[in-house]
């Protein structure tokens, strides 16, 4: 509308120039100008009240809209086919404790923490147990008080406002927790602008990654990158004695096949 009204004024303007007009003719167009300077200030005005509003809702809306907490729903969602005794072909959840229990106290590494880029990326191929690991992790790092938040998806990065995470920073600082941020499929929005903050920006604070082994260019810089054997199944350690707890406490000598989730 400011356009269109914008038009006609230069349109009155140029009858202006016309030598020829009369004075009564003149008096008519400069009183139509007017108006229409008038009419599109008005409009203008409008304009401004609107993005203003609009500025407060979304100010509001970011505000309102706390990072997603951590819910550790393993239990939740595996049904019965993880439960004891077993019906045919089932599979276990692996909580691998001594695996996880060494990585939180890496992680948690006081020295480290205070870092500038305190943070980790783990990689592994796709359906390879990533998410299943991120929410083991996450659990013992709950337990070590620390304020856990949890990205199913790194493209969910781009809902929130830079200010929200500062928030939480805030927050876990006053209750004397470390703050923990984990995003999933890291992959899939390497070019979110949060990234600049969460990895190098921000003191106290430690940023969980996981992902395919390999990003593109301009990637998220980790500095610390895990390879996918570090997640790996190890015949070698405890996670064996951990497999062999689970089938002792299955009944009824029988054979049964598992798919192992880890």
């Amino acid at each position: 509308k400011i356009e269109g009204v914008e038009e006609k004024i230069k349109g009155v303007e140029i009858k202006l120039s016309d030598q020829s007009l009369t004075d009564l003719d003149k008096k008519y167009w400069r009183d139509k100008e007017i108006a229409l300077i008038q009419g599109r200030n008005t409009l203008i005005q409008k304009q401004s009240n609107l993005i203003q509003k609009q500025n407060a809702l979304i100010n509001t809306q970011s505000k309102s809209k706390p990072l997603p907490r951590f819910k550790y729903d393993m239990e939740e969602n595996i049904n019965d086919e993880y439960l004891f005794p077993y019906n045919g072909i089932g599979k276990i959840l692996l909580k691998r404790e001594a695996f996880v229990n060494k990585l939180c106290d890496e992680i948690l590494d006081p020295s480290k923490v205070e870092e500038v880029s305190c943070n980790h990326y783990f990689r592994s191929a796709r359906g390879n147990g990533k998410t299943t690991f991120l929410k083991l992790l996450g659990k013992e790092l709950e337990n070590r008080n620390c304020e856990v938040y949890f990205f199913k998806h790194a493209k969910f990065l781009d809902d929130y406002k830079e200010k929200v995470f500062e928030q939480a920073q805030d927050e876990a600082k006053k209750t004397g927790k470390t703050l923990v941020i984990m995003v999933d499929e890291v992959q899939e929005n390497i070019h979110s602008g949060h990234w600049s903050h969460l990895l190098k920006e921000s003191k106290n604070k430690v940023v969980i990654g996981a992902g395919i082994p390999q990003l593109e260019g301009g990637s998220p810089d980790f500095k610390n990158k895990h390879s996918s054997s570090e997640m790996y199944f190890n015949c070698q350690s405890k996670d064996m004695e951990e497999l062999i707890e689970v089938f002792v406490k299955e009944t009824n000598n029988r054979d049964i096949s598992h798919e192992l989730i880890s």
